[in-house]
């Protein structure tokens, strides 16, 4: 991955988190997807996702995410 993909993924995480924390779930849902079309083995992108999705009472889909970022943390 390149440099300029690696900072890509980092804004937007960032604006994830900030759209989250501005109850603008759906927006921070569609920017972590962003982020994680760009890196999807970021553990970080898919823990703030899972957070947000638990918000949103999508709880399911928000273990899926919690599940994935457990893993990539893990290694398995």
């Amino acid at each position: 991955m390149e440099l300029t993909q690696i900072k890509q993924e980092e804004d937007w995480v960032k604006l994830g988190n900030i759209h989250d924390s501005q109850g603008r779930y759906e927006e921070a849902i569609d920017s972590y997807d962003k982020a994680l079309q760009i890196d999807p083995d970021d553990a970080d992108a898919w823990f703030d996702k899972g957070e947000t999705l638990k918000k949103m009472g999508k709880l399911t889909e928000a273990e899926r995410c919690f599940e994935k970022s457990t893993n990539l943390y893990c290694g398995d």
